[in-house]
């Protein structure tokens, strides 16, 4: 199995304005990183019907129909967010096929990347640890399957 980081923040721009009408509604950004191949990709965590309805994709709303089925909404305060591919040299975004389920109540993480692209195709269930000091540019939360002092 790939050895897997996610760091999650709080967004400082929480239901900011960006247009009219338009709000952040994201609680938490994030950053996915993993190892072999070294690939970086971002997250940012909604509540289930923010994410719900934003889904643009085929293939986002077939995981919206597959999560649907399985009743994940009913879990009591899930964070849900689709994944974005994050290129370091070039800072080009890019969505990519997948999704993560951030349960705050059980502190489990589950994460879903279907990247070709990138020759990424795993899921991982990770246990979510919070961070003791927290601030800007620091985690709340950490959620890992490796040693991160050898990262």
């Amino acid at each position: 199995m790939k050895e897997v980081a996610v760091r999650g923040f709080i967004n400082e721009k929480f239901n900011t304005t960006f247009g009219k009408g338009l709000f952040r509604k994201a609680l938490f950004n994030g950053s996915v990183e993993l190892r072999n191949p070294q690939q970086k990709y971002l997250v940012d965590y909604y509540s289930y019907a923010n994410w719900e309805h934003s889904a643009r994709t085929d293939d986002q709303m077939a995981a919206v129909r597959q999560l649907a089925e399985e009743q994940i909404s009913k879990e009591t305060d899930v964070l849900m967010s689709w994944i974005v591919h994050y290129d370091k040299e070039t800072k080009v975004k890019c969505p990519v096929n997948g999704f993560s389920v951030y349960l705050p109540a059980s502190k489990e993480l589950y994460l879903q990347i279907n990247d070709e692209q990138h020759q990424v195709q795993d899921d991982w269930t990770l246990n979510v640890q919070h961070c003791k000091s927290t601030g800007i540019n620091k985690p709340v939360f950490i959620a890992t399957n490796a040693d991160l002092t050898a990262w």
